[in-house]
């Protein structure tokens, strides 16, 4: 009859890529997850950095702030200082300002230049990662296919009738050998007559 067992083919090679194919799915994945993961910690990083940088950018006009000031605190006393109003130390208080002023913007100048550096990797770090992601994806859905051909190699174990009829001869022993598209017996249709 339709659907019954004409003969099953020994499964245990295709069970354990069957297996395989499973696992393999499993690792993609787990694979897949890690890289949405990391996607998260790279934007998180990048917007850490992105305030860092606005922070910096707002530590700079400060510093350019109190420059100007010590500029023209500076320029004060060194005029006082040449017309003998102010003392030696009043004028070097003055113009010490003013230098601690300008290495200090140079120091902030330089912590935003590579805060911007380290935004930049951010960024990129964010980009490769989801680039990772999609590649990820692009396993998963590998994995699948290699699974679904698993599980189709695994159904072809077992070998069905695709009609009502009557068998021929069969030869085949238990344990013996075949090769894929060896004819082992007929299966000849009992409803169609002909001669």
């Amino acid at each position: 009859a339709k659907g019954d067992t004409l003969f099953v083919i020994d499964n245990r090679d295709y069970k354990v890529r069957l297996e395989q194919a499973k696992a393999g799915l499993a690792a993609a994945e787990s694979q897949l997850e890690v890289a949405k993961a990391s996607i998260g910690s790279y934007q998180a990083n990048y917007a850490t950095t992105s305030a860092n940088v606005t922070t910096a950018e707002g530590n700079i006009k400060t510093a350019e702030v109190k420059l100007w000031r010590a500029e023209n605190d500076y320029e004060r006393y060194k005029n006082l200082y040449e017309n003998k109003s102010i003392t030696k130390q009043q004028f070097e208080e003055a113009q010490a300002t003013k230098e601690e002023a300008e290495k200090q913007l140079e120091v902030l100048k330089s912590q935003q230049k590579a805060t911007s550096s380290q935004r930049n990797a951010a960024a990129t770090q964010t980009a490769i990662s989801e680039k990772q992601v999609l590649v990820a994806e692009a396993n998963v859905e590998t994995a699948k296919a290699m699974l679904d051909a698993a599980q189709l190699n695994m159904d072809y174990t077992v070998v069905t009738s695709p009609i009502d009829g009557q068998l021929s001869e069969v030869s085949i022993q238990p344990g013996q050998l075949v090769q894929p598209g060896q004819a082992l017996f007929y299966l000849v249709n009992t409803n169609d007559k002909w001669v």
